[in-house]
């Protein structure tokens, strides 16, 4: 499916939205996801021609930066190449996998790139480049990955979709990701060979929204050996099978806004990629569309009771959420007697922290282990305090994905 970064807010569903439903089909998953600090190969190719414009392309270079910023790099970690092209692939600047071997090197080396405003945009000769000249480095077995950022229409469309297939038959992983008010679609289609590969926005100021979806999407997917019983590694047996766990994502939609809810759902995403997560069940508990929706003209006979329903709607719903966690693991909504009880609360922006800590505290008590992600602006020494509670996710750093790994490995190293 397309991915048009164009978001609206919809109403969620009831107090618990889905309970434990992912979990039981999560369970039923056999694959082997491998994420982020596990090796691969990444090439970016970005787009320098003259339509760009300089702070344009100085933005493509950050956010190449700020994308790799969380990956560990190293000769038998992740690599990364870059490559710039306009009406020719400027050679001189291009950085290959052996590069730069360390992240601060690397970003280094990437913030000095030079936006060279070529005439033309033949983004069929830097996909080639790419192919012949990048990609040979890559090592064998590992996944290959190359991302196109470009403002617009190639001067050859027919020759980018012929390389970019070439690409493809190669064993490389292509994604596109266009820049402009009027795109090609079809041609980052032809680029990426899957609508599910594509990721367009308006401006390049944008692109920093998309960070975490272009990570989620760039996660591959390992067969496993052709032994008759892979055997998953001692930790994840030990946190996923040994030790089963139901666990709660618990957020506000009205609390949080459209931005920080985007980040909540990424964070979700990214821990549901983890191997240890095969065998746990998860559900969510968020806001109440009928608690929040509007009323009909009958309902109310004097505007005093209109006034009180209005104020309603000011109030965060976050700590009633976090209060109904005690009640939230029965039988009858999915809860294992023999599972641990786990509920990870997002936090963003001014709440009423007295009554979080109060309810989080009772949740505690009634055996719940808490961790609090920090999805936007999140008072630190509330999160100090939140710490003596449970689990503060903040300290791994601002990203969904940061904090989601914080998650996972700090779940799996309680047992």
């Amino acid at each position: 499916m397309l991915l048009r970064v164009s978001v609206a807010l919809l109403c969620i569903g009831a107090v618990t939205a889905f309970d434990f439903g992912i979990g039981n089909l999560l369970a039923k998953r056999k694959a082997n996801y491998v994420c982020y600090q596990h090796p691969l190969d990444i090439a970016f190719i970005l787009d320098a021609s003259s339509s760009i414009w300089a702070q344009n392309f100085t933005k493509a270079i950050a956010f190449v930066n700020s994308f790799i910023s969380p990956y560990e790099i190293g000769p038998n970690k992740v690599r990364v190449a870059v490559e710039t092209y306009a009406d020719v692939v400027y050679t001189q600047d291009v950085i290959t996998f052996n590069a730069f071997l360390t992240s601060e090197s690397l970003q280094g080396r990437i913030s000095k790139l030079k936006w060279h405003h070529g005439s033309r945009t033949e983004t069929g000769l830097g996909i080639a480049y790419m192919r012949e000249n990048i990609m040979p480095e890559a090592r064998s077995g590992l996944p290959k990955i190359c991302i196109v950022i470009t403002d617009g229409k190639s001067q050859d469309s027919a020759k980018t979709a012929l390389e970019a297939k070439k690409a493809r038959q190669d064993g490389i992983e292509m994604f596109a990701i266009g820049v402009s008010r009027a795109v090609n679609e079809s041609e980052l289609q032809s680029i990426a060979g899957d609508p599910d590969r594509v990721i367009i926005v308006e401006t390049y100021s944008e692109l920093e929204a998309i960070k975490d979806k272009l990570s989620g999407k760039t996660c591959k997917k390992i067969p496993t050996t052709t032994t008759t019983t892979p055997a998953p590694t001692p930790a994840a047996e030990e946190c996923g099978t040994d030790n089963p766990t139901d666990i709660y994502y618990v957020f506000d939609p009205a609390y949080l806004g459209m931005e920080r809810v985007n980040w909540v759902t990424q964070f979700i995403t990214h821990t549901l990629s983890a191997q240890e997560f095969a065998h746990m069940r998860v559900g969510v508990i968020s806001g109440s569309c009928p608690l929040d929706a509007g009323f009909n003209l009958n309902k109310y006979s004097t505007f005093v009771d209109v006034r009180e329903r209005l104020e309603s709607y000011d109030s965060p719903r976050l700590t009633k959420l976090i209060g109904s966690l005690s009640s939230a693991y029965s039988s009858q909504k999915g809860g294992r007697g023999d599972a641990r009880k786990v509920a990870v609360i997002f936090i963003g922006g001014k709440i009423d922290q007295v009554a979080v800590i109060k309810n989080a505290q009772a949740a505690k008590e009634a055996g719940v282990d808490v961790y609090f992600a920090d999805a936007g602006n999140a008072d630190p020494g509330f999160l100090d305090a939140l710490n003596e509670i449970g689990f503060s996710l903040a300290r791994a750093g601002a990203g969904s994905r940061r904090q989601a790994l914080a998650f996972v490995e700090e779940l799996c190293r309680e047992y």
